[in-house]
Protein backbone atom coordinates (compact mmCIF):
# COMPACT_ATOMS: atom_id res chain seq x y z
CA UNK A 1 0.00 0.00 0.00
CA UNK A 2 1.47 3.36 -1.02
CA UNK A 3 0.17 6.56 0.54
CA UNK A 4 1.06 10.15 -0.35
CA UNK A 5 2.52 11.88 2.70
CA UNK A 6 3.13 15.63 3.10
CA UNK A 7 6.82 15.00 3.71
CA UNK A 8 7.33 12.30 1.09
CA UNK A 9 5.87 8.88 0.28
CA UNK A 10 4.95 6.24 2.83
CA UNK A 11 4.49 2.63 1.75
CA UNK A 12 3.47 0.13 4.44
CA UNK A 13 2.37 -3.49 4.60
CA UNK A 14 0.11 -4.58 7.46
CA UNK A 15 -1.50 -7.84 8.56
CA UNK A 16 -2.99 -9.42 11.69
CA UNK A 17 -4.25 -12.68 13.20
CA UNK A 18 -6.46 -13.16 16.26
CA UNK A 19 -7.86 -16.48 17.51
CA UNK A 20 -9.50 -17.71 20.71
CA UNK A 21 -7.03 -20.62 20.77
CA UNK A 22 -7.88 -23.19 23.44
CA UNK A 23 -10.11 -20.77 25.37
CA UNK A 24 -13.86 -20.58 25.00
CA UNK A 25 -13.88 -16.84 24.11
CA UNK A 26 -11.51 -14.49 22.35
CA UNK A 27 -10.91 -11.62 24.76
CA UNK A 28 -8.23 -10.02 22.55
CA UNK A 29 -8.88 -7.18 20.14
CA UNK A 30 -6.61 -5.41 17.69
CA UNK A 31 -6.82 -2.95 14.82
CA UNK A 32 -4.91 -0.64 12.51
CA UNK A 33 -6.11 2.62 10.98
CA UNK A 34 -4.43 4.35 8.05
CA UNK A 35 -6.07 7.73 7.33
CA UNK A 36 -5.88 9.48 4.01
CA UNK A 37 -4.55 12.85 2.85
CA UNK A 38 -4.04 15.54 5.50
CA UNK A 39 -5.08 13.30 8.40
CA UNK A 40 -2.16 10.98 7.68
CA UNK A 41 0.24 13.88 7.92
CA UNK A 42 -1.34 15.36 11.05
CA UNK A 43 -2.12 12.20 13.04
CA UNK A 44 -0.07 9.35 11.53
CA UNK A 45 -0.89 5.62 11.34
CA UNK A 46 -2.28 3.86 14.43
CA UNK A 47 -1.81 0.19 15.37
CA UNK A 48 -3.51 -0.94 18.61
CA UNK A 49 -3.72 -4.23 20.51
CA UNK A 50 -5.60 -5.06 23.73
CA UNK A 51 -5.97 -8.21 25.84
CA UNK A 52 -9.00 -8.34 28.13
CA UNK A 53 -8.09 -9.40 31.67
CA UNK A 54 -9.64 -12.86 32.15
CA UNK A 55 -10.41 -12.22 35.83
CA UNK A 56 -12.71 -9.37 34.80
CA UNK A 57 -16.32 -10.17 34.08
CA UNK A 58 -16.40 -8.07 30.89
CA UNK A 59 -12.89 -8.67 29.56
CA UNK A 60 -13.86 -9.08 25.90
CA UNK A 61 -16.09 -6.02 25.94
CA UNK A 62 -13.31 -3.98 27.57
CA UNK A 63 -10.69 -4.81 24.94
CA UNK A 64 -13.11 -4.15 22.07
CA UNK A 65 -14.29 -0.83 23.54
CA UNK A 66 -10.73 0.40 24.03
CA UNK A 67 -9.45 -0.54 20.57
CA UNK A 68 -12.47 0.75 18.66
CA UNK A 69 -12.77 3.85 20.86
CA UNK A 70 -9.10 4.76 20.48
CA UNK A 71 -9.00 4.30 16.70
CA UNK A 72 -12.07 6.51 16.40
CA UNK A 73 -11.38 9.21 18.97
CA UNK A 74 -7.63 9.67 18.41
CA UNK A 75 -8.22 10.75 14.82
CA UNK A 76 -10.94 13.17 15.98
CA UNK A 77 -8.60 15.22 18.18
CA UNK A 78 -7.40 18.61 16.84
CA UNK A 79 -4.72 18.41 14.16
CA UNK A 80 -2.62 20.92 16.08
CA UNK A 81 -2.34 18.63 19.12
CA UNK A 82 0.82 16.56 19.57
CA UNK A 83 0.58 12.79 19.33
CA UNK A 84 1.17 12.51 23.06
CA UNK A 85 -1.56 14.95 24.05
CA UNK A 86 -4.05 13.38 21.65
CA UNK A 87 -3.40 9.78 22.69
CA UNK A 88 -3.19 10.45 26.42
CA UNK A 89 -6.42 12.47 26.38
CA UNK A 90 -8.27 9.68 24.57
CA UNK A 91 -6.89 6.87 26.75
CA UNK A 92 -7.70 8.77 29.95
CA UNK A 93 -11.26 9.24 28.75
CA UNK A 94 -11.64 5.56 27.81
CA UNK A 95 -10.13 4.49 31.12
CA UNK A 96 -12.60 6.58 33.12
CA UNK A 97 -15.43 5.16 31.04
CA UNK A 98 -14.43 1.53 31.68
CA UNK A 99 -13.73 2.23 35.35
CA UNK A 100 -17.14 3.83 35.88
CA UNK A 101 -18.89 0.92 34.17
CA UNK A 102 -16.89 -1.50 36.28
CA UNK A 103 -18.20 0.07 39.48
CA UNK A 104 -21.57 -1.52 38.81
CA UNK A 105 -19.99 -4.99 38.84
CA UNK A 106 -18.57 -7.13 41.63
CA UNK A 107 -15.32 -5.60 42.86
CA UNK A 108 -12.42 -6.73 40.69
CA UNK A 109 -14.66 -8.27 38.03
CA UNK A 110 -15.46 -5.28 35.86
CA UNK A 111 -14.04 -3.97 32.57
CA UNK A 112 -10.26 -4.51 32.55
CA UNK A 113 -7.87 -4.77 29.61
CA UNK A 114 -4.26 -4.24 28.59
CA UNK A 115 -3.54 -1.59 25.95
CA UNK A 116 -0.59 -1.08 23.62
CA UNK A 117 -0.60 1.41 20.74
CA UNK A 118 1.89 2.40 18.07
CA UNK A 119 1.42 5.76 16.34
CA UNK A 120 3.69 6.07 13.32
CA UNK A 121 3.99 9.76 12.42
CA UNK A 122 6.67 11.03 10.08
CA UNK A 123 9.87 9.18 11.09
CA UNK A 124 8.88 8.61 14.73
CA UNK A 125 7.15 5.65 16.41
CA UNK A 126 5.14 6.80 19.45
CA UNK A 127 4.47 3.97 21.92
CA UNK A 128 1.68 4.02 24.53
CA UNK A 129 1.45 1.04 26.85
CA UNK A 130 -0.42 -0.37 29.84
CA UNK A 131 -0.26 -4.06 30.86
CA UNK A 132 1.59 -7.06 29.43
CA UNK A 133 0.86 -6.99 25.71
CA UNK A 134 3.99 -6.10 23.75
CA UNK A 135 5.27 -4.04 20.83
CA UNK A 136 8.55 -5.05 19.14
CA UNK A 137 10.69 -3.40 16.49
CA UNK A 138 12.66 -5.62 14.10
CA UNK A 139 15.52 -3.79 12.38
CA UNK A 140 18.47 -5.25 10.48
CA UNK A 141 18.07 -8.66 12.09
CA UNK A 142 17.73 -7.34 15.65
CA UNK A 143 14.51 -7.65 17.65
CA UNK A 144 13.90 -5.02 20.33
CA UNK A 145 11.04 -4.96 22.84
CA UNK A 146 9.72 -1.38 22.96
CA UNK A 147 7.40 -1.97 25.94
CA UNK A 148 7.86 -3.38 29.43
CA UNK A 149 5.50 -5.85 31.04
CA UNK A 150 3.57 -4.34 33.94
CA UNK A 151 3.68 -7.59 35.89
CA UNK A 152 4.55 -8.18 39.53
CA UNK A 153 6.30 -11.50 40.16
CA UNK A 154 5.44 -13.28 43.43
CA UNK A 155 7.51 -16.36 42.54
CA UNK A 156 8.71 -18.23 39.46
CA UNK A 157 5.22 -19.61 38.98
CA UNK A 158 3.07 -16.82 40.38
CA UNK A 159 2.59 -13.29 39.07
CA UNK A 160 -0.18 -10.78 38.59
CA UNK A 161 -0.93 -7.88 36.27
CA UNK A 162 0.05 -4.64 37.99
CA UNK A 163 -1.60 -2.19 35.58
CA UNK A 164 -4.67 -2.30 33.37
CA UNK A 165 -7.10 0.05 31.66
CA UNK A 166 -10.26 0.31 33.78
CA UNK A 167 -8.59 -0.71 37.06
CA UNK A 168 -8.78 2.78 38.58
CA UNK A 169 -10.14 6.19 37.65
CA UNK A 170 -6.56 7.30 36.85
CA UNK A 171 -4.35 5.26 34.53
CA UNK A 172 -0.55 5.09 34.71
CA UNK A 173 0.55 4.72 31.09
CA UNK A 174 4.06 4.44 29.65
CA UNK A 175 4.96 6.70 26.73
CA UNK A 176 8.12 6.60 24.65
CA UNK A 177 9.25 7.59 21.16
CA UNK A 178 11.56 5.59 18.91
CA UNK A 179 12.98 6.22 15.46
CA UNK A 180 11.38 4.59 12.43
CA UNK A 181 13.24 3.66 9.27
CA UNK A 182 12.53 2.10 5.93
CA UNK A 183 12.63 -1.69 6.36
CA UNK A 184 11.50 -1.66 10.02
CA UNK A 185 8.85 -4.16 11.11
CA UNK A 186 6.73 -3.28 14.15
CA UNK A 187 5.13 -6.33 15.73
CA UNK A 188 2.50 -6.33 18.49
CA UNK A 189 1.51 -9.49 20.38
CA UNK A 190 -0.57 -10.64 23.34
CA UNK A 191 0.86 -13.00 25.94
CA UNK A 192 -0.69 -15.98 24.17
CA UNK A 193 2.16 -15.50 21.67
CA UNK A 194 5.19 -14.05 23.44
CA UNK A 195 4.80 -16.12 26.63
CA UNK A 196 5.08 -19.28 24.51
CA UNK A 197 7.42 -18.51 21.64
CA UNK A 198 11.07 -17.87 22.43
CA UNK A 199 12.53 -14.63 21.09
CA UNK A 200 14.90 -16.61 18.86
CA UNK A 201 11.91 -18.31 17.25
CA UNK A 202 10.16 -14.98 16.63
CA UNK A 203 13.35 -13.68 14.99
CA UNK A 204 13.52 -16.79 12.76
CA UNK A 205 9.94 -16.19 11.61
CA UNK A 206 10.60 -12.47 11.01
CA UNK A 207 13.56 -13.34 8.80
CA UNK A 208 11.61 -16.08 7.00
CA UNK A 209 8.56 -13.89 6.30
CA UNK A 210 10.35 -10.54 6.03
CA UNK A 211 8.40 -9.56 2.90
CA UNK A 212 5.12 -11.24 3.84
CA UNK A 213 3.36 -9.80 6.88
CA UNK A 214 0.28 -11.98 6.37
CA UNK A 215 2.47 -15.09 6.32
CA UNK A 216 4.35 -13.87 9.40
CA UNK A 217 1.20 -13.37 11.47
CA UNK A 218 -0.26 -16.70 10.40
CA UNK A 219 2.97 -18.54 11.30
CA UNK A 220 3.16 -16.83 14.71
CA UNK A 221 -0.43 -17.88 15.46
CA UNK A 222 -0.01 -21.48 14.33
CA UNK A 223 3.31 -22.08 16.05
CA UNK A 224 2.07 -20.55 19.32
CA UNK A 225 -0.89 -22.95 19.26
CA UNK A 226 1.25 -25.94 18.28
CA UNK A 227 3.71 -25.34 21.11
CA UNK A 228 0.85 -25.46 23.62
CA UNK A 229 -0.41 -21.90 24.18
CA UNK A 230 -3.53 -22.05 26.34
CA UNK A 231 -4.50 -18.40 25.89
CA UNK A 232 -6.02 -16.27 23.13
CA UNK A 233 -3.49 -15.83 20.32
CA UNK A 234 -3.22 -12.40 18.66
CA UNK A 235 -0.54 -10.56 16.71
CA UNK A 236 -0.28 -7.86 14.09
CA UNK A 237 2.61 -6.56 12.02
CA UNK A 238 3.38 -3.32 10.22
CA UNK A 239 6.33 -3.13 7.83
CA UNK A 240 7.63 0.16 6.45
CA UNK A 241 8.28 -0.62 2.80
CA UNK A 242 9.18 2.96 1.95
CA UNK A 243 9.68 6.07 4.07
CA UNK A 244 11.00 9.01 2.09
CA UNK A 245 11.66 12.05 4.24
CA UNK A 246 11.05 15.13 2.15
CA UNK A 247 13.64 16.64 -0.06
CA UNK A 248 13.60 20.39 -0.48
CA UNK A 249 12.04 19.97 -3.92
CA UNK A 250 9.42 17.59 -2.52
CA UNK A 251 8.22 20.06 0.06
CA UNK A 252 8.10 22.82 -2.55
CA UNK A 253 6.03 20.62 -4.84
CA UNK A 254 3.56 19.97 -2.05
CA UNK A 255 3.28 23.46 -0.60
CA UNK A 256 3.78 25.67 -3.61
CA UNK A 257 0.63 24.84 -5.53
CA UNK A 258 -0.18 28.49 -6.11
CA UNK A 259 2.06 31.21 -7.57
CA UNK A 260 3.13 34.20 -5.50
CA UNK A 261 1.03 37.27 -6.32
CA UNK A 262 2.72 40.40 -7.68
CA UNK A 263 3.19 43.48 -5.50
CA UNK A 264 -0.20 45.15 -5.62
CA UNK A 265 -1.22 48.77 -6.01
CA UNK A 266 -4.41 50.53 -4.91
CA UNK A 267 -7.19 49.74 -7.36
CA UNK A 268 -5.69 46.45 -8.58
CA UNK A 269 -7.74 43.26 -8.40
CA UNK A 270 -6.96 39.58 -7.93
CA UNK A 271 -9.68 36.94 -7.56
CA UNK A 272 -12.43 39.61 -7.38
CA UNK A 273 -10.62 41.31 -4.47
CA UNK A 274 -9.84 45.00 -5.00
CA UNK A 275 -6.98 46.64 -3.11
CA UNK A 276 -8.28 49.67 -1.16
CA UNK A 277 -5.29 50.46 1.03
CA UNK A 278 -1.71 49.28 1.60
CA UNK A 279 -1.26 48.73 5.35
CA UNK A 280 2.22 47.27 5.48
CA UNK A 281 5.06 46.38 3.12
CA UNK A 282 8.30 44.74 4.22
CA UNK A 283 10.97 42.40 2.96
CA UNK A 284 8.90 39.43 4.18
CA UNK A 285 5.26 40.21 3.37
CA UNK A 286 2.64 42.72 2.26
CA UNK A 287 -0.68 43.47 3.98
CA UNK A 288 -3.58 45.16 2.20
CA UNK A 289 -7.15 46.19 2.93
CA UNK A 290 -9.26 44.75 0.11
CA UNK A 291 -12.95 44.67 -0.75
CA UNK A 292 -14.70 41.60 -2.10
CA UNK A 293 -17.42 41.64 -4.75
CA UNK A 294 -20.01 42.37 -2.01
CA UNK A 295 -18.00 45.47 -0.95
CA UNK A 296 -17.05 43.86 2.35
CA UNK A 297 -13.66 44.97 3.71
CA UNK A 298 -11.10 42.24 4.42
CA UNK A 299 -7.37 42.09 5.13
CA UNK A 300 -5.13 40.26 2.67
CA UNK A 301 -1.62 39.04 3.53
CA UNK A 302 0.66 38.07 0.65
CA UNK A 303 4.12 36.48 0.73
CA UNK A 304 7.15 38.39 -0.45
CA UNK A 305 8.48 37.42 -3.86
CA UNK A 306 11.96 37.52 -2.26
CA UNK A 307 11.17 34.06 -0.84
CA UNK A 308 9.70 32.25 -3.86
CA UNK A 309 12.49 29.66 -3.64
CA UNK A 310 12.53 29.32 0.16
CA UNK A 311 10.57 26.21 1.26
CA UNK A 312 10.82 27.04 4.97
CA UNK A 313 9.29 30.46 4.40
CA UNK A 314 6.50 28.99 2.24
CA UNK A 315 5.69 26.35 4.86
CA UNK A 316 5.43 28.95 7.62
CA UNK A 317 3.29 31.27 5.49
CA UNK A 318 0.80 28.50 4.67
CA UNK A 319 0.70 27.38 8.31
CA UNK A 320 -0.46 30.88 9.34
CA UNK A 321 -3.79 30.32 7.60
CA UNK A 322 -3.98 26.74 8.90
CA UNK A 323 -3.67 27.99 12.49
CA UNK A 324 -6.34 30.64 12.12
CA UNK A 325 -8.86 28.25 10.60
CA UNK A 326 -8.55 25.97 13.65
CA UNK A 327 -9.08 28.64 16.29
CA UNK A 328 -12.55 30.04 16.84
CA UNK A 329 -12.53 32.78 19.46
CA UNK A 330 -13.81 36.38 19.39
CA UNK A 331 -10.43 37.61 20.68
CA UNK A 332 -8.46 35.95 17.87
CA UNK A 333 -8.67 37.33 14.34
CA UNK A 334 -10.86 35.24 12.03
CA UNK A 335 -9.56 33.70 8.81
CA UNK A 336 -11.89 34.18 5.82
CA UNK A 337 -11.87 31.54 3.09
CA UNK A 338 -11.84 33.10 -0.39
CA UNK A 339 -14.41 31.98 -2.97
CA UNK A 340 -11.58 31.26 -5.37
CA UNK A 341 -7.83 31.57 -5.14
CA UNK A 342 -5.35 31.66 -8.01
CA UNK A 343 -2.42 33.09 -6.00
CA UNK A 344 -0.82 32.32 -2.64
CA UNK A 345 -2.29 34.62 0.01
CA UNK A 346 -4.79 34.47 2.85
CA UNK A 347 -7.61 36.67 4.11
CA UNK A 348 -8.70 37.75 7.59
CA UNK A 349 -11.56 39.82 8.91
CA UNK A 350 -11.00 43.59 8.86
CA UNK A 351 -10.68 45.19 12.30
CA UNK A 352 -10.98 48.98 11.92
CA UNK A 353 -9.89 49.87 15.47
CA UNK A 354 -6.56 51.00 16.90
CA UNK A 355 -3.72 48.67 17.67
CA UNK A 356 -2.66 48.42 21.29
CA UNK A 357 0.54 50.20 20.25
CA UNK A 358 -1.47 53.19 19.02
CA UNK A 359 -3.58 53.18 22.18
CA UNK A 360 -0.50 53.21 24.45
CA UNK A 361 1.15 55.96 22.40
CA UNK A 362 -2.02 58.02 22.63
CA UNK A 363 -2.80 57.58 26.33
CA UNK A 364 0.75 57.04 27.65
CA UNK A 365 -0.61 55.26 30.76
CA UNK A 366 -3.88 53.34 30.82
CA UNK A 367 -6.19 53.23 33.82
CA UNK A 368 -5.45 50.19 36.02
CA UNK A 369 -9.01 48.83 35.95
CA UNK A 370 -9.29 49.33 32.18
CA UNK A 371 -5.98 47.54 31.72
CA UNK A 372 -7.05 44.52 33.76
CA UNK A 373 -10.35 44.24 31.84
CA UNK A 374 -8.49 44.34 28.53
CA UNK A 375 -5.97 41.75 29.73
CA UNK A 376 -8.78 39.40 30.76
CA UNK A 377 -10.06 39.48 27.17
CA UNK A 378 -6.58 39.05 25.72
CA UNK A 379 -6.10 35.97 27.90
CA UNK A 380 -9.24 34.43 26.40
CA UNK A 381 -7.66 34.67 22.96
CA UNK A 382 -4.29 33.34 24.12
CA UNK A 383 -6.00 30.42 25.88
CA UNK A 384 -7.84 29.56 22.65
CA UNK A 385 -4.46 29.19 20.93
CA UNK A 386 -2.97 27.21 23.80
CA UNK A 387 -5.88 24.75 23.75
CA UNK A 388 -4.80 23.91 20.21
CA UNK A 389 -1.23 23.41 21.51
CA UNK A 390 -0.21 26.56 19.66
CA UNK A 391 2.13 29.18 21.11
CA UNK A 392 1.78 32.65 19.61
CA UNK A 393 5.43 33.56 20.32
CA UNK A 394 5.10 37.15 19.08
CA UNK A 395 2.68 38.84 21.46
CA UNK A 396 3.26 42.60 21.39
CA UNK A 397 1.12 45.77 21.26
CA UNK A 398 1.35 45.88 17.45
CA UNK A 399 -0.28 42.43 17.22
CA UNK A 400 -3.33 43.34 19.31
CA UNK A 401 -6.14 45.29 17.61
CA UNK A 402 -9.07 46.90 19.42
CA UNK A 403 -12.06 45.42 17.59
CA UNK A 404 -15.79 45.20 18.31
CA UNK A 405 -15.13 42.30 20.69
CA UNK A 406 -12.35 44.13 22.53
CA UNK A 407 -8.66 43.34 22.04
CA UNK A 408 -8.11 40.86 19.20
CA UNK A 409 -4.88 38.93 18.66
CA UNK A 410 -3.57 38.99 15.10
CA UNK A 411 -0.58 37.67 13.12
CA UNK A 412 0.15 33.94 13.31
CA UNK A 413 3.53 34.28 11.60
CA UNK A 414 5.53 33.35 14.70
CA UNK A 415 3.31 30.56 16.04
CA UNK A 416 4.68 27.21 17.15
CA UNK A 417 2.30 24.24 16.71
CA UNK A 418 3.15 21.02 18.52
CA UNK A 419 1.48 18.77 15.95
CA UNK A 420 3.37 20.33 13.05
CA UNK A 421 6.75 20.26 14.81
CA UNK A 422 6.49 16.45 15.04
CA UNK A 423 6.49 16.15 11.25
CA UNK A 424 10.04 15.56 10.11
CA UNK A 425 11.40 17.36 7.08
CA UNK A 426 14.88 17.94 5.72
CA UNK A 427 13.88 21.55 5.12
CA UNK A 428 15.23 23.73 7.92
CA UNK A 429 12.16 25.29 9.53
CA UNK A 430 12.24 28.93 10.53
CA UNK A 431 12.57 29.40 14.28
CA UNK A 432 10.70 32.47 15.44
CA UNK A 433 12.21 34.52 18.27
CA UNK A 434 9.40 37.06 18.40
CA UNK A 435 10.13 40.74 18.98
CA UNK A 436 13.10 41.02 21.34
CA UNK A 437 11.60 43.55 23.78
CA UNK A 438 8.64 41.20 24.40
CA UNK A 439 9.96 37.67 23.80
CA UNK A 440 10.68 35.42 26.77
CA UNK A 441 14.36 34.88 27.69
CA UNK A 442 14.20 31.12 26.97
CA UNK A 443 13.94 31.86 23.24
CA UNK A 444 17.44 33.26 23.33
CA UNK A 445 19.18 31.11 25.94
CA UNK A 446 17.79 27.86 24.52
CA UNK A 447 15.26 26.95 27.21
CA UNK A 448 12.00 25.07 26.71
CA UNK A 449 9.25 27.07 25.02
CA UNK A 450 5.85 26.76 26.65
CA UNK A 451 2.64 28.61 27.47
CA UNK A 452 4.70 30.42 30.11
CA UNK A 453 6.67 32.04 27.28
CA UNK A 454 3.50 33.77 26.08
CA UNK A 455 2.76 34.68 29.71
CA UNK A 456 6.08 36.57 29.87
CA UNK A 457 5.26 38.54 26.72
CA UNK A 458 1.78 39.37 28.00
CA UNK A 459 3.20 40.64 31.30
CA UNK A 460 5.56 42.98 29.41
CA UNK A 461 2.56 44.33 27.47
CA UNK A 462 0.60 44.89 30.72
CA UNK A 463 3.58 46.73 32.21
CA UNK A 464 3.74 48.97 29.14
CA UNK A 465 -0.01 49.62 29.23
CA UNK A 466 0.30 50.86 32.81
CA UNK A 467 3.52 52.84 32.46
CA UNK A 468 4.23 53.59 28.80
CA UNK A 469 7.68 52.10 29.46
CA UNK A 470 9.41 48.68 29.29
CA UNK A 471 10.35 46.79 32.48
CA UNK A 472 14.03 46.24 31.67
CA UNK A 473 14.63 48.95 29.07
CA UNK A 474 17.07 48.38 26.22
CA UNK A 475 19.29 46.33 28.53
CA UNK A 476 16.94 43.40 27.82
CA UNK A 477 18.11 43.29 24.19
CA UNK A 478 21.69 42.27 24.97
CA UNK A 479 21.73 38.95 26.93
CA UNK A 480 21.82 35.52 25.30
CA UNK A 481 22.57 33.38 28.37
CA UNK A 482 20.40 32.70 31.41
CA UNK A 483 22.98 34.04 33.84
CA UNK A 484 23.08 37.31 31.86
CA UNK A 485 19.29 37.63 31.99
CA UNK A 486 19.25 37.00 35.75
CA UNK A 487 21.52 40.00 36.29
CA UNK A 488 18.93 42.36 34.80
CA UNK A 489 17.07 44.57 37.28
CA UNK A 490 13.30 44.85 37.07
CA UNK A 491 12.21 48.49 37.29
CA UNK A 492 9.07 48.68 39.47
CA UNK A 493 6.07 49.98 37.52
CA UNK A 494 5.32 52.34 40.40
CA UNK A 495 8.43 54.37 39.54
CA UNK A 496 6.81 55.35 36.24
CA UNK A 497 3.23 55.33 37.51
CA UNK A 498 2.81 55.95 41.28
CA UNK A 499 -0.80 54.71 41.05
CA UNK A 500 0.40 51.12 40.48
CA UNK A 501 0.20 49.34 43.87
CA UNK A 502 3.15 47.22 44.99
CA UNK A 503 1.11 43.99 44.97
CA UNK A 504 0.36 44.56 41.28
CA UNK A 505 4.05 45.21 40.69
CA UNK A 506 4.82 41.92 42.43
CA UNK A 507 2.38 40.12 40.13
CA UNK A 508 4.03 41.51 37.00
CA UNK A 509 7.52 40.75 38.28
CA UNK A 510 6.59 37.12 38.95
CA UNK A 511 5.09 36.70 35.48
CA UNK A 512 8.33 38.12 34.03
CA UNK A 513 10.69 35.83 35.95
CA UNK A 514 13.71 34.92 33.85
CA UNK A 515 13.20 31.21 34.57
CA UNK A 516 9.81 29.86 33.38
CA UNK A 517 9.35 27.63 36.45
CA UNK A 518 9.20 30.76 38.62
CA UNK A 519 6.30 32.26 36.66
CA UNK A 520 2.62 31.50 37.21
CA UNK A 521 1.50 27.92 36.55
CA UNK A 522 -1.31 29.22 34.33
CA UNK A 523 -2.72 32.41 32.84
CA UNK A 524 -5.71 31.98 35.16
CA UNK A 525 -3.47 32.37 38.21
CA UNK A 526 -1.78 35.40 36.65
CA UNK A 527 -5.16 37.03 35.96
CA UNK A 528 -6.40 36.24 39.49
CA UNK A 529 -3.43 38.03 41.03
CA UNK A 530 -3.96 41.00 38.70
CA UNK A 531 -7.50 41.29 40.06
CA UNK A 532 -6.92 40.30 43.68
CA UNK A 533 -4.05 41.51 45.90
CA UNK A 534 -1.76 38.57 46.66
CA UNK A 535 -0.96 38.52 50.39
CA UNK A 536 2.68 37.69 49.62
CA UNK A 537 2.98 40.88 47.61
CA UNK A 538 0.99 42.90 50.16
CA UNK A 539 3.81 42.29 52.64
CA UNK A 540 6.03 44.21 50.27
CA UNK A 541 3.57 47.09 50.23
CA UNK A 542 3.70 47.37 54.04
CA UNK A 543 7.49 47.70 54.13
CA UNK A 544 8.97 51.22 54.37
CA UNK A 545 9.24 52.95 51.01
CA UNK A 546 12.98 53.43 51.56
CA UNK A 547 13.43 49.64 51.57
CA UNK A 548 11.08 48.68 48.74
CA UNK A 549 11.89 51.61 46.42
CA UNK A 550 15.00 53.56 47.53
CA UNK A 551 15.21 55.49 44.25
CA UNK A 552 11.68 56.82 44.61
CA UNK A 553 12.34 57.56 48.30
CA UNK A 554 15.39 59.73 47.64
CA UNK A 555 13.71 61.39 44.66
CA UNK A 556 10.85 62.35 46.98
CA UNK A 557 13.23 63.57 49.69
CA UNK A 558 15.10 65.69 47.14
CA UNK A 559 11.83 67.15 45.85
CA UNK A 560 10.72 68.05 49.40
CA UNK A 561 14.11 69.62 50.21
CA UNK A 562 14.00 71.61 46.99
CA UNK A 563 10.50 72.85 47.84
CA UNK A 564 11.62 73.88 51.34
CA UNK A 565 14.63 75.70 49.88
CA UNK A 566 12.41 77.65 47.48
CA UNK A 567 10.04 78.59 50.32
CA UNK A 568 12.97 79.66 52.50
CA UNK A 569 14.44 81.84 49.78
CA UNK A 570 11.03 83.40 49.12
CA UNK A 571 10.56 84.27 52.79
CA UNK A 572 14.01 85.89 53.07
CA UNK A 573 13.21 88.11 50.13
Amino acid sequence: MTIEHLSGKLAIQTAFESDKGRKGENQDCLGTKIPQDAALNAKGVAMVIADGVSAAECAAQASHLVVKGFLSDYFSTPDSWSVQRSAVSVVNSLNRWLWSMGQSHIAGRGYLTTFSALILKSDQAHIFHVGDSRIYRFREGELKVLTRDHVTRLSKKESYLARAIGADNVVDMDYKTHSAKQGDIFLSTTDGVHDWLKESKIIDLLNQYFDDMAGLCKALKEQSFDIGSNDNISCQALKIEKLDIATEQGVLATLKDLPFPPDLEIGQKIDDLEVIKIIHESERSQIYIVKDKDKKSLVMKTPSRNYEDDPAYIERFIIEEWIGLRVNNPNVVKIIKPNKRTFLYYLTEYLPGQTMRQLIDERKQLDIQDTIELVAQMIKGIRALHRKETLHQDLKPDNIVMGDNGPTIIDFGGCLIAGVEEIHTTVQRESALGTLHYSAPEYRYGGVRSAKSDQFSLAVIVYEMLTGQLPFGDAFLKPNKLEQFEKLKYTPASIHNPLVPMWLDGTLKKAMSMQPENRYASLSEFLYDLKNPNKDFLKLQNTPIMNRNPVLFWQSVSAVLMLLLIISVSINF
